[in-house]
């Protein structure tokens, strides 16, 4: 397996403010507000799950062929993980060039890692149903979107992870 690297998963390193969510349930701690309201009113679909995905990869490679990019950076809000790709012309075009801007690739990911903690702790039986609290913050529609395409989902971000 790849080791996963600042830029190529600078997305996915935010999930330390995704996971808020669950401390928020635990410890009633509250993620930060804009980030919250932003995640919450994005929509998902497939098709801006395979953008992300394939800018994802493109990032990947880009992450090769310039190990400065894959320094540590901070990702613990939307604007500082866009802010750390828009430092990266070449990151920035590695997602334009898969149809996303930089933020609509940091909001899409994260949502998507959102809506997949959430319904994998429902598929695991850790709830029968979603907690109010949790309802308060993950979007309903999204959390019925995931599920319905759960499968096609665990294969697109699964695939991300595996050496190619």
């Amino acid at each position: 397996m790849r080791k996963l690297t600042p830029i190529t998963f600078t997305v996915l390193l935010c999930t330390l403010g995704i996971a808020s969510v669950a401390r928020a349930q635990q410890h009633d701690n509250e993620p930060n507000p804009a980030d919250a309201r932003e995640i919450y009113n994005y929509s998902l679909s497939m098709d801006k799950i395979h953008k992300a995905a394939a800018a994802t990869r493109s990032l990947q490679e880009l992450g090769k062929k310039h190990p400065e990019l894959n320094q540590s950076q901070d990702s613990s809000t939307i604007d500082g993980t866009v802010e750390n790709i828009n430092k990266y012309p070449e990151a920035v075009a590695a997602v334009r060039s898969n149809g996303l801007s930089p933020r609509e690739y940091v909001v899409c990911f994260m949502t998507l890692i959102q809506t997949t903690i959430a319904v994998g702790m429902k598929k695991s039986g850790t709830f029968k149903d979603y907690p109010p609290k949790l309802l308060a913050q993950v979007n309903r529609a999204n959390l019925d979107f995931t599920e319905q395409h759960w499968d096609e989902i665990q294969q697109i971000t699964n695939g991300l992870n595996s050496d190619q």
